[in-house]
This record gives C-alpha cells, structure tokens and sequence, in this order.
C-alpha cells in the first residue's frame, strides 16, 4: 500500500470510530431531537422563540400588528422612581430609649466625634479657660438633651439662664449628627437637592451679636466635617452678609430676630424648609421688643420642625410667650433640682377669700374658665359630697378614682373632674395632670412643692389653683409660700404678703 493511501485509509479509520461512539453515546441526541426538547423545555416555562410567537400569539388592541411577539413589553422597563422624602420626614429620626424600639443604648459614635472636635478646637485656642476644662463628655444635662431631641418632641430648658457653651456643643452636634443621618438616607436619591431646597438645616436665634460670636466659635470647629455656619446680626453691611448666604449656603445659621427678618424679606435666605430652630434667651428677647419678631420667624419655617427654648427669666410675663412657640407635648430638660426650675411655667394662684362661700364661689368661677378637658381636684375625703354636688350641677363628670377617669373622657364630650384623695395621694402619676385645683388648700409646704414639681412635665400649660379663707390663713406661715411664688415669678395675692409681713415683724 503506498504511503499517500496510507493516510487515507487512517482518517476513514478515525471517522468510522467517532460514528461508532456516537452511537454507543446514550447521552447525545440528534440536533433535531435537541431541538424539539428545547422547544418543550421553552413551553413549560412559558417562553417561545420568535417563529413560535408569530405563531402563536393573537394581536391584541395594545398590540394589533403583533409587532411584539407575545412579550409583554419590548420597550426598556424603566427604573421605578424612588420616592423622594420631604423635609417633613427628613427630621432626626425618632429614636425610643425605654421601650421595644430601643436602637441604641448611647448617643452615637458620630456625636461623639462631633464633641470631640469642638473640645480639641477649645484646647487649642488661647482663649480657653478652665470653666470649659470639664469634660463635653461626661455632661448630664447632654445625655439628657440627646434623649429627648432623639424622641422629636419639642424641648424647653427650665434653668432660667441662657446656654452655656456646653449645652451649645451638645446641640450643634446632635444637628450635626442628625444632617449626617439624613444624608445617608438620601445616598442613592438624584433629585434631593430640587426637593429641599438651600434651607439651613439649624437656625439658632439669640439677642445679641455677643451671643452670636459664642455660638458660631462653637460651630466653628465643625467646618472640617463640612457643615458651615453663618452669623447674622447687626453691625454687618447687610449686603455682604446676602452675598455670604448665597456662596456658602450653610447649615447652621445664628442670628437676631430682626436682621434675619430683614434678609428674609429681601429673600436673602430661605428659612420655610428648617429643621431645627433654637430660641435661647427667651426673657431678654420679651424684654428687648423682639417676642413678634421670633414669632414671625416661627411661623416662616412652613416644615414641621423642632424647637428649643432657653427661657432665662421665671416670670410668668414669659409664659404666654413659651406657649405659643412650643407644640402641646414637649418635654422639659434640666440639672437643676430647685423649685423655680421643676415648676417652671406652670401657672400658680393662690385665692385668699373672706368666707366659705366666697371661696366656693371662687372655686367655681375658676371651673367655668378652665379650657382643660381633665380637672384634678385634690381634697380631702369628707369634702367629695360637697364638691361632687357642684361639679354636677356645672355639668362636668366626675371620676372619683383613676381608672374610671380615662374611660369617662372616652365617653363623654364633656370636661371631667377627677377627684384625688389629699391622704391617697400619689405624686409619681401627675406627670400629665395639667390642671390642679386644691379647694382645701393644702396640709403643708412640702405637700405643695411636690404637686408643684411634680405635674405637667410634659406640658406647658400647667396651672395651680389655691383656695382659702382668711380664717384658715391665720394658722398658716406665709414664708414658705410667699418665697416659693417670687422664685417662680408668681403674683402674690396681698392678703398673703401683708401676712407675711406681719409675722417677720
């Protein structure tokens, strides 16, 4: 055999043994086999190919030329638009402390930083003195700051001075923690920055340009984590602070009520969208004519938002003021335990009448004008008969225990009285007891202190009613009371003050 029919013979060789392994191979199937098993395999699961569609498939009024083949839709599908959260719901997140929801069990690792800085740029300046040589860390007042600006509600601060640079620092970074928070919520969504607008985030208001500098030296030292802040007030050319606004665009302001209204006005800043609006020295700005400045102010920021309000001053003057800039529910932030402090804003009187019937007359005109939906009514026993006949006749409800209270304002449209045994006395429930009358006056100093701090915490609205005769007076001592009622800023009644005068002659 010649060499050329060699080769040929070997590759029909290598042929006949691929057609013998392909039939041997149970594995493999023909390519029309493989097709027909595709196009099962395509059935069940209910896709076709583009032959077995035209065939198929019957035009329909979307598709009346059939050009889609079956398919749903041969467009591109198009990314579902996330939904754009408005400034309403961009607030510090509600974080509950006690409770199920408890997230965190301190204030965030954010925070903290924040602190830090501000404490390292204190160390650092040559102005720093040893009032600032505690720890921002180890602050009571900003844990407890931190708890209830967490919670969302409003926050009153009852020392009766204006902030220290502490309690600055605690609430810059608790903003500053909080813009951080809503940035990170907003990461993947392209229109925020239409949506919200060039809003300040912060707008601290106070009285005077010296009170401005010390909050935004505090401010200052969060520069380098981005947030900017901008100082407005008097002594500025009005012009320069405008073109600082507008190429910066911070996210703290501070700044006197009637400058910021005056750039306001020009629409030199936006203020509708603010997050968070800090009113400290709430006393001296009553006092300096600004109280309808700060209120204008207030009713500018169209966003729902949260307020602080440093009142320096316990004279009741201010709390009408207080009412109108702080929602119903707030909550009260203190480390002072004095008397003026716990009963800040609660309404005290004390009614010194000539006889029993005048004092029950009084003691029912003071019902007549009461807007509270629950009355307390703290009394002795013997008196409920009494008391109880009155209050029906004025047509309230009368609940004589605390369980049946709650379940008589569900029923009935009408206030209702809820009278408290003076000898059963619970102090630790009045947290929510707004209105408090004692017909019976009280039975000492120390019973009357601990109503006084221990009810409407909750609230701005407190109000105490005193009653008595000038009999039952006599076997009183005035002092007490009458030191209590000026540390409060209360009026007190004359009969009380001549009595007092009396017995430290």
């Amino acid at each position: 055999m010649a060499k050329g029919d060699d080769n040929v013979q070997r590759k029909k060789n290598k042929l006949t043994r691929k057609k013998m392994s392909r039939k041997n191979d149970t594995a493999t199937v023909s390519a029309r086999i493989s097709a027909i098993i595709a196009a099962k395999k395509r059935r069940k699961s209910g896709k076709r190919s583009m032959c077995q569609g035209m065939c198929f498939t019957l035009p329909t009024l979307e598709d009346p030329f059939n050009e889609r083949q079956g398919k749903g839709d041969i467009t591109k599908k198009k990314k579902k638009k996330k939904k754009v959260k408005s400034r309403e719901e961009k607030k510090p997140s509600t974080m509950s402390i006690d409770g199920v929801e408890k997230k965190m069990d301190g204030p965030p690792k954010f925070l903290m930083l924040n602190l830090n800085e501000i404490e390292s740029s204190f160390r650092k300046d040559s102005t720093y003195s040893e009032q600032h040589d505690k720890s921002l860390f180890t602050s009571t007042w900003g844990i407890e700051f931190w708890k209830c600006f967490s919670s969302g509600k409003d926050i009153l601060e009852t020392s009766g001075m204006s902030s220290t640079v502490e309690q600055i620092a605690w609430i810059v970074s608790s903003a500053a923690d909080a813009i951080a928070r809503r940035e990170k919520d907003e990461e993947e969504e392209e229109e925020e920055e239409e949506e919200v607008g060039n809003s300040p985030f912060l707008l601290y208001l106070v009285p005077s340009q010296s009170k401005a500098s010390q909050v935004r030296s505090v401010c200052k030292a969060l520069k380098g984590i981005g947030i900017h802040t901008v100082s407005l007030h008097q002594g500025a050319s009005l012009d320069h602070q405008i073109s600082g606004l507008k190429s910066v665009e911070p996210e703290f302001i501070v700044a006197t009520p009637e400058r910021l209204l005056e750039i306001v006005n020009l629409k030199g800043v936006d203020i509708s969208s603010v997050s968070l609006l800090v009113i400290d020295e709430l006393g001296s700005l009553c006092t300096g004519g600004y109280l309808d400045a700060v209120k204008s102010i207030k009713q500018a920021i169209s966003s729902k938002h949260q307020s602080i309000v440093f009142n320096d001053s316990f004279s009741d003057s201010t709390i009408p003021a207080v009412q109108s800039l702080l929602g119903r529910s707030i909550n009260r932030v203190t480390v002072s335990d004095s008397v003026a402090s716990q009963g800040s804003c609660i309404i005290q009187t004390v009614n010194v009448c000539a006889s029993e019937e005048q004092k029950l007359q009084k003691f029912a005109e003071h019902l007549d004008s009461s807007s509270s939906k629950i009355i307390h009514i703290v009394t002795k026993e013997e008196s409920f008969k009494k008391i109880k006949a009155l209050l029906k006749l004025k047509g309230l409800s009368v609940s004589i225990n605390s369980d049946s209270k709650i379940s008589e304002v569900k029923k009935s449209r009408k206030p209702v009285a809820h009278l408290i045994d003076i000898e059963q006395l619970d102090t630790t429930v009045m947290r929510d007891f707004e209105t408090v009358l004692l017909p019976d006056f009280f039975p000492s100093i120390e019973i009357y202190t601990q109503i006084l701090t221990s009810m409407a915490r909750e609230s701005v609205h407190g109000v105490l009613h005193s009653f008595i005769t000038e009999k039952e007076a006599a076997s009183y001592r005035a002092g007490p009371l009458v030191t209590i009622l000026e540390d409060c800023g209360q009026n007190i009644p004359d009969p009380w003050r001549n009595m007092h005068v009396a017995m430290s002659d």
